[in-house]
């Protein structure tokens, strides 16, 4: 089914689907329904499964099953079609395959509409996609994680559930508590630059003089080339190296999740998250 194209709607949708993560509309605050949320609902459920079983039959081996064409496929990306953005109940659609299109292929009108339905809904899905929020679903073991937490992991030996750990459940929805555990942090990493007052995550270094001379602060910059710290006062101070000189030694508060990172299984993760959910 190969239709013209063009770049009405900008880009494809593609979506990271996140081990254990649902995807569902979600009303804003107050009851109310956003209106793409409302336009998504108003195609026929039971229209848009025909017209997709229909299109699998007869257009998906050219344009892919999800009608976005691509790689491998020598048809077009339909959700971008003019004919198929104007078409109405089918009508233009079937209208282009019994005419241009090459082959021709001939559609009953209720197999035509089904398949306007469907590639409307994903049109729209397109369009509206910003209304969807991925929703995490907790489906690790909270006493497995328990174990695993004062056992084979060793995060009892950096953290305590009465101490720095204590309500992390009531501050963190599931997502950012398996970010915590892989990385130690929010959001996979300690970003750039260091904002005005260390966290407790921040790398430290001493730096040793030929001298003997030695200097601690924040890591900010290490190489085979130079080093940047700064000092507990504010003060950024920075060396050329020259082989070992100036001795440079790191402190990684992160080092065990560093460690612990290639040694995790999925079961591990979810039952740590789960375990971290209940210290409320």
């Amino acid at each position: 089914m190969k239709l013209p194209t063009a770049l009405t709607i900008a880009g494809a949708l593609a979506c990271q689907w996140l081990a254990a993560t649902v995807l569902r509309a979600q009303p804003p605050a107050g009851g109310r329904v956003d209106a793409g949320v409302e336009r998504l609902r108003a195609f026929d459920p039971a229209a848009v499964e025909r017209g997709r079983t229909v299109f699998a039959d007869k257009c998906s081996s050219c344009h892919r099953p999800n009608a976005r064409g691509g790689q491998d496929f020598s048809g077009p990306d339909l959700i971008r079609s003019v004919i198929v953005l104007q078409d109405v109940n089918g009508r233009q659609i079937a209208a282009h395959l019994q005419s241009d299109h090459t082959p021709k292929i001939a559609l009953a009108s209720a197999e035509a509409a089904d398949i306007g339905t469907f590639l409307h809904r994903e049109i729209t899905y397109a369009a509206e996609r910003t209304n969807y929020q991925l929703q995490y679903v907790m489906v690790g073991d909270a006493k497995a994680g328990e174990r695993y937490f004062n056992g084979a992991g060793g995060c009892h030996k950096c953290h305590s559930p009465t101490g720095d750990l204590k309500g992390i459940g009531s501050r963190h929805e599931g997502p950012a508590l398996q970010s915590l555990i892989a990385f130690g942090s929010i959001g996979g990493g300690r970003g750039r630059g260091e904002p005005p007052v260390p966290p407790r995550s921040a790398r430290r270094a001493a730096v040793t003089l030929a001298s003997g001379e030695t200097f601690a602060g924040v890591l900010l910059r290490l190489t085979d080339f130079d080093v940047t710290i700064r000092d507990d006062e504010g003060t950024q101070r920075s060396w050329l190296r020259s082989g070992n000189v100036p001795a440079v030694k790191v402190t990684d508060p992160l080092q065990g999740h560093v460690d612990l990172l290639p040694k995790y299984t999925d079961a591990d993760v979810h039952d740590l998250a789960a375990y971290l959910a209940t210290l409320k």
